[in-house]
């Protein structure tokens, strides 16, 4: 049996009342998987990657578009959207958009 992960897709940035919710899930989660794109890539800038419990995955795209270069600690699939689809679709237990 394959490992279930809560899926998480965060695009709001840091310091939205969305974000924090996501981020408060996200800790009570302990086996999570975070997928920023748009805005939520901001959220590199503030350490996410460093939170225990979950692997971190960022659209290279949106990266570019905030001038924000590749990080540690964090995955930066060749297409992010399909990477993040099959993870739903596999590996999810339950998954939450932000």
């Amino acid at each position: 049996m394959q490992e279930e992960y809560d899926v998480f897709l965060l695009t709001k940035p840091p310091f939205s009342l969305r974000s924090e919710l996501c981020l408060k899930l996200i800790a009570r989660s302990g086996n999570a998987r975070i997928y920023l794109a748009g805005d939520g890539v901001y959220h590199l800038l503030s350490g996410i990657q460093e939170m225990s419990g979950c692997t971190v995955y960022a659209c290279q795209e949106d990266l570019e578009a905030r001038g924000i270069s590749g990080r540690e600690n964090i995955i930066i699939p060749e297409n992010f959207y399909a990477v993040f689809i099959e993870d739903v679709m596999e590996n999810c237990r339950r998954s939450y958009t932000f």
